[in-house]
């Protein structure tokens, strides 16, 4: 890549004039215009004028950048050719960026940019839990390792050979013209895109600009910001919440045993009686809501605002003191006399949500039972092994026992028994990169999902069977949820950890009482989430809402509830700073301004409106003030709106 300079001595220093190396250069140039305009053809179910806009812009863009990077060769090779090698392998480097950024975009909505940040700021633990979360083997991760280091070290090689065979056929341009080139380029599209900005559809405008080399036109739709007079509250901790308990919390007359499922990835529109038929039983005989959410689109910041009952942001936020007593939900059962049971298929090191969720060795939890990977190499064979283990404990004639049961199966790459296929035809294993290359819904691979659901729900069935069997199953309490949910480029991505996209968000939340429970008469509940659980859970024993001050989310028996949800993307082990606030009917997306550490934040910038179809709508700061102003009001309090 660059410009091949020979007889440097002979050209004007004030005006650079050499050979271009255009094979190299047309080469970086259309596949990178390729793979962009084909990435912005993939977004709309049906072509339409923007998916033209914005494929010019892409082809404009990668166009500029091309010509940058022939000037700066330029440069490079005439007053400092020996650094000529090591720019070539960082053109390269950029090349492969373009080829890498286009399956994390479709896959995850992030940019090979963001994707090298997070890696650098991970530990090592944490980066070797991300690998084995993709159920990708480390065979093949380090294979493309090789190969990406096989490739940049290729690269000076392909430099010169290009530049050799360019030679045969001079091609060359002064830098004063190249400059006029970049310059004329650089305005025409300024004025196209200023003018055409007010007859762009906004319906996936959001989309398209991510999938632009440099994921913005020349002039992207701005909103004034958010500005808060008071920044977010640091969290109080452990120790002071409980000091706030009412001693009432621990006089239960009764003790009924609860069971708490957490299954991976599981989507509550796809609880039918086709796919899940004991679930959708389960949902019509007991407790359902019109809307129900997760307090994130990953599993470890799911996990965090149920077990701790409290929003998103915090965290990253509970220091190592807090970490090890555990969540206070758990803590709270602990001293109203329960005993805590442990069974889980999934990894609960990741993100060491063990010691977060269970405190310091797992203390809270009084039994603890992980399948043995070995014999259960499969997640499939995992659950079987969690839910045998369960029922056999289950069996155990007494009361009094919180039974929490993590399932896994419904992770991706998704397992269930081949012999028991319900749903075909499936992949019979995931490609994720030629996954990133579908337009549409990808049937075989959600039949691979549809299969791991129903057998999770044939588990599940099981147990409820067993539960009818049992002494205190009848005043049992059981709850069912997914951590988060799952995509299938609805609204652009796949699987989840991407977006704040409904698909990702909405996991079922079942409730199972007792017989004699009053409270469930006087429920009117539309819209509940993830931090709801344990409030409901207490106030259900208790008979009274006396957490409203430790925990921060809500009794679904509440009179008066918050009618948003928070709900956080996926920033790895880091405290996210992207958000959405929903009301059930229409979402903001936002994004705090000093992502490194969002309690000093004095702003926010909405990123998006949107319906609950994830259709862009107009987000003028009036409006948006107007319908979610009392969310400010709650998550930063005395906060108003300016500029």
């Amino acid at each position: 890549m660059g410009i091949y300079l020979m007889n440097r001595g002979k050209q004007s220093p004030k005006t650079l004039r050499a050979p271009i190396n255009y094979i190299f250069f047309g080469c970086y140039f259309f596949i990178i215009a390729a793979i962009h305009v084909f990435h912005i053809f993939l977004i709309e179910p049906s072509i339409s004028p923007s998916t033209y806009h914005f494929a010019l812009f892409a082809i404009a863009q990668c166009a500029l950048e091309t010509f940058v990077l022939i000037l700066l060769a330029g440069v490079i090779a005439t007053y400092l050719p020996r650094l000529i090698n090591p720019y070539a392998m960082i053109v390269f480097a950029l090349f492969l960026g373009h080829l890498i950024d286009f399956p994390l975009e479709r896959l995850m909505d992030i940019s090979f940019w963001d994707a090298v940040h997070f890696i650098s700021q991970e530990s090592y633990a944490n980066f070797i839990e991300l690998l084995l979360a993709t159920n990708v083997s480390m065979l093949i991760w380090a294979i493309v390792a090789v190969a990406i280091f096989g490739f940049l070290s290729s690269s000076i090689w392909m430099y010169k050979v290009s530049a050799k065979w360019a030679q045969k056929r001079s091609l060359t341009l002064s830098s004063r013209k190249l400059a006029n080139v970049i310059g004329v380029i650089f305005v025409l599209f300024l004025s196209w895109d200023y003018g055409m900005k007010s007859h762009i559809s906004l319906l996936y405008s959001d989309r398209f600009e991510k999938a632009l080399p440099w994921k913005s036109t020349f002039i992207s739709s701005r909103t004034d910001p958010i500005v808060l007079k008071s920044s977010l509250q640091e969290w109080e901790g452990g120790e002071v919440l409980m000091r706030k308990l009412d001693s009432r919390a621990f006089s239960l007359s009764q003790k009924p045993d609860i069971y708490v499922f957490v299954v991976e990835s599981l989507r509550d529109d796809y609880i039918t009686n086709e796919n899940a038929p004991h679930l959708k039983q389960f949902k019509e005989k007991n407790i359902s809501f019109e809307t129900t959410f997760s307090n994130a689109n990953a599993t470890h910041l799911s996990w965090f605002s149920l077990f701790h009952s409290t929003f998103p942001f915090y965290w990253g936020k509970i220091d190592p003191e807090t970490w090890k007593k555990g969540s206070v939900p758990l803590r709270l059962f602990k001293k109203m006399g329960y005993k805590i049971h442990l069974a889980s298929a999934a990894r609960l090191t990741f993100y060491q949500m063990n010691r977060l969720i269970f405190g310091e060795g797992e203390h809270l939890a009084d039994s603890i039972f992980f399948p043995d990977q070995e014999k259960c190499c499969e997640p499939y064979l995992r659950d079987q092994s969690v839910m045998a283990h369960t029922i056999q404990q289950m069996n155990d004639e007494r009361s009094g026992r919180l039974f929490l049961i993590f399932l896994d199966a419904t992770h991706f790459d998704y397992s269930w028994p081949k012999e028991k296929t319900f749903f075909t035809p499936f992949v019979e294993k995931i490609n994720y990169f030629t996954a990133a290359f579908e337009k549409r819904k990808p049937r075989m691979i959600i039949n691979r999902y549809k299969n791991a659901i129903r057998f999770v729900d044939s588990q599940f069935g099981k147990f409820m069977d067993a539960l009818e069997k049992t002494a205190g199953g009848k005043e049992a309490v059981v709850v069912i949820t997914g951590d988060h949910g799952e995509e299938f480029y609805e609204h652009g991505n796949l699987f989840h950890a991407s977006a704040l996209s409904e698909p990702q968000i909405t996991p079922p939340i079942y409730y199972k009482f007792g017989e004699n429970g009053s409270l469930k008469e006087k429920m009117e509940c539309p819209m509940t989430c993830h931090m709801d659980i344990f409030p409901t859970l207490f106030h259900y024993l208790t008979g009274e809402d006396l957490m409203a001050e430790v925990l921060q989310g809500q009794s679904i028996f509440k009179a008066d509830r918050w009618p948003y949800t928070v709900i956080a993307r996926y920033n790895a082990s880091r405290t996210p700073y992207e958000y959405c606030i929903h009301n059930g009917k229409e979402k903001i997306i936002a994004v705090f301004n000093d992502r490194s550490n969002i309690f000093n934040s004095s702003s926010l910038k909405i990123r998006a409106k949107k319906n609950i179809r994830d259709e862009n709508i107009l987000k003028d700061t009036a409006a948006i003030q107007a319908e979610f102003g009392s969310a400010f009001d709650r998550i930063f309090p005395s906060e108003q709106v300016g500029e």
